[in-house]
């Protein structure tokens, strides 16, 4: 079915980062304040010196004379003024003198007006150029200096208990405090101005603005606005805003902030400065761990899409099997391929996607993907020596648990491997998507006959054991169970009534599709007549809190595998409104998946810009980091799910980037990484290559940008 209309994504941003810290110079990770002196030429204010990021490698700066901790940074007349201790020091023509020494530690200068602004821990000063002529030089007033601003105009000073600023002909200090005017914290971290003369604050309570009258916003009123401790806040020249929080580095845009938190774009959550290039394209983000250098580029969704083939290709691949990597720490080249419970449902779900892409481009190199693991697909159907029975994955000597005596692996009966049985739903239903979808767009007339024999025998081996998967033990397998006495009368089986009817029809579908044998279409007839399967269907999804996602992994794609086939109308009807109600209540999720399935299912392209954001979001690298999104004080929860299991889970999802990515059946709703594995990319390339074959989504490579 071809859509209303079909989405032409242009270019959008996609970014990547690295880390700096021991292994790259620094001799202390613990980075105070950052200074761009250029678009790219970057200073290091640490715990142990200073130092200038050359290319991949930080060289410390002035050692003899820079020894200790190094705080504050500013430009003059393109030198750099630059504090140790006590101590302000001037950097020219590669050469640094001290200029002054003041009477307690300097916390920051700034560069404003042709004169300099000093503050230290007890004292403000405003001096000439030289830093030899005081045009102010005042105690502070409310406990230790912490930060200053300086505009065209003003000058506010915080301290432990005010917010200053000097006034009148006699240079006098007028206080504002919490307890005497609308100021929300007296617990500030960082002042700043922007361009219209707005004072930006960030407090222990978030980000707050002050209109240095009597009107003070905060993120009560403005929601894009950081809820968390904010120490810094810095502007690029295109309007971003960047806010260094304990949670990350928050960057506002268009009205809308992202996080860059630790793990997938940081070495720690605690952010202590932030310097961006003038278009925002580079970023660097100053931690206790060390640094980050964040930067975006502009891609296409066909780029991206070739950029993950070659990324499966050289890291999820294992004997044709398609899967996640197991032990990988911060590189993909870490670790190995995973061996799992469903190595043929997520193998199926590539052949799927490169059968699509096949139907799309005509590469060769997709059909040869697809049928790679097409074979792998056909081996688990006949592994075990039962006829019809699915193995879930193969195992050979050297493989990880090869021989453990674990009693769901059995030796092949030439024992070459070991097979997996227990054999789930997922399995079926996977193994019947992929292969009839590269059965009516790849397969040649043997290939065509090979998987009609293997299909027809797992449907065989179902009917003929009253609806069930047997085991090599002669007992039924836990979850694959179609029959229609327990899904129909059996309490224990509400959940997967509507579900498991829908891939039995499907299952029932395909068969007759690639036989032509009445005998399926009979029983078919019977499922719909007699034990009113469709019916079960028009509502599939369980209100579940949004807990069991392996359930919409397989709805969205058992109604795939259903609706390519089934052409009269009336029963069509009924399914796809079990579709629109599973669609409706996974929206939150923005699963570009289903987001696909479900447009090009319906026709209507009226959701899809979720999908398509989400594809744009999925991250470069797909490594499971750990993450503490759940420290984040501007997220939204589900009262439901924490209601029903006491935990705490997201009311919508997070951006694709902002959390680690995982299979369909993982859910969105991340909050806290686990790390150790890396996702393989057909998360991306299978709903890329249904928009794609259902003309959702245009060929961005052929527009002219």
């Amino acid at each position: 079915m071809k859509i209303a209309g079909t989405y032409y994504p242009e270019k959008f941003i996609m970014r990547s980062r690295s880390f700096f810290g021991a292994g790259s110079g620094l001799e202390s990770e613990v980075i105070n304040r950052l200074l761009l002196t250029g678009e790219s030429e970057l200073l290091a204010a640490t715990a142990c010196g200073l130092y200038e990021l050359k290319g991949e490698k930080f060289i410390r700066l002035f050692p003899d004379v820079l020894t200790g901790n190094v705080g504050a940074l500013e430009i003059i007349d393109g030198n750099i003024l630059v504090s140790s201790g006590d101590t302000i020091y001037l950097i020219k023509d590669k050469t640094i003198e001290a200029l002054r020494r003041f009477d307690s530690e300097v916390i920051d200068i700034i560069f404003k007006r042709d004169m300099v602004w000093v503050l230290t821990t007890g004292s403000f000063i405003l001096t000439d150029k030289s830093l030899s002529s005081d045009i102010v030089n005042r105690p502070l007033e409310g406990g230790r200096g912490i930060c200053m601003a300086v505009s065209d105009t003003e000058m506010y000073i915080a301290t432990e208990d005010y917010l200053s600023l000097i006034h009148g002909k006699r240079k006098e200090w007028k206080n504002i405090m919490p307890v005497y005017s609308g100021m929300p914290d007296k617990n500030i971290n960082s002042l700043a101005f922007d361009g219209n003369g707005y004072l930006w604050m960030g407090t222990d309570s978030g980000s707050v603005i002050y209109d240095t009258g009597s009107r003070w916003i905060d993120s009560s009123a403005i929601s894009c606005l950081p809820r968390n401790p904010v120490y810094r806040t810095v502007w690029d020249k295109s309007g971003g805003i960047y806010f260094a929080t304990d949670v990350g580095a928050a960057y506002l845009k268009n009205g809308k902030t992202k996080y860059f938190s630790a793990g997938r774009w940081l070495p720690d959550n605690k952010v202590n400065d932030i310097a961006a290039s003038h278009d925002g394209s580079i970023v660097y983000v100053a931690t206790d761990k060390g640094l980050s250098v964040i930067k975006a580029e502009y891609t296409t969704l066909a780029d991206k899409a070739e950029r993950f083939e070659n990324l499966i290709e050289k890291y999820h691949i294992r004997r044709g099997f398609t899967a996640n990597r197991e032990n990988v720490a911060d590189e993909l080249s870490d670790g190995r391929v995973h061996i799992s419970d469903n190595d043929g449902l997520w193998t199926a779900c590539y052949v799927a996607a490169e059968s699509f892409r096949y139907a799309v481009t005509g590469e060769d190199e997709a059909l040869e993907k697809a049928r790679r693991g097409m074979e792998a697909l056909l081996f688990l159907n006949r592994v075990s020596g039962i006829p019809g029975f699915t193995a879930r994955a193969v195992r050979y000597h050297g493989d990880k648990g090869f021989g453990d005596g674990d009693k769901e692996w059995a030796l092949s009966p030439d024992g070459e491997c070991e097979w997996k049985g227990e054999t789930s739903s997922d399995e079926i239903t996977g193994h019947f998507f992929g292969l009839s979808i590269y059965y009516d767009l790849c397969a040649d007339d043997s290939e065509k006959a090979k998987i009609k024999d293997a299909l027809c025998a797992v449907t065989d081996h179902i009917i003929s054991n009253n609806y069930r998967l047997v085991d090599r033990d002669g007992l039924p397998t836990t979850w694959a169970c179609w029959d229609p006495d327990a899904l129909n009368h059996d309490e224990r089986w509400f959940s997967e009534r509507g579900i498991n009817s829908l891939e039995f029809l499907g299952i029932l579908k395909v068969s007759h599709h690639v036989s032509g044998d009445n005998k399926y279409n009979d029983i078919y007839r019977e499922f719909i007549t007699k034990h009113h399967y469709p019916l079960n269907v028009m509502r599939h999804k369980v209100r579940d809190a949004h807990t069991c996602h392996i359930d919409d992994n397989l709805g969205f794609l058992a109604s795939l595998t259903y609706l390519r086939l089934e052409e009269d109308e009336s029963l069509r009807s009924l399914i796809l409104c079990g579709l629109e109600d599973h669609w409706d209540y996974e929206r939150p999720e923005r699963q570009p998946m289903f987001a696909m399935i479900h447009a090009a299912m319906t026709g209507r392209d009226s959701d899809i810009c979720d999908g398509i954001q989400s594809l744009r979001e999925i991250p470069y690298d797909l490594i499971n980091y750990k993450m503490e999104n759940s420290k984040r004080k501007d997220l939204v929860f589900d009262g439901d799910e924490a209601e029903r299991h006491g935990r705490l889970q997201l009311r919508n999802a997070l951006p694709y980037d902002e959390a680690n990515v995982d299979r369909p059946d993982c859910g969105s709703f991340h909050l806290d990484g686990r790390g150790g594995f890396a996702a393989e990319p057909t998360l991306y390339l299978l709903p890329y290559w249904i928009g794609r074959y259902y003309e959702i989504i245009g060929d961005d490579s052929s527009l002219p940008f």
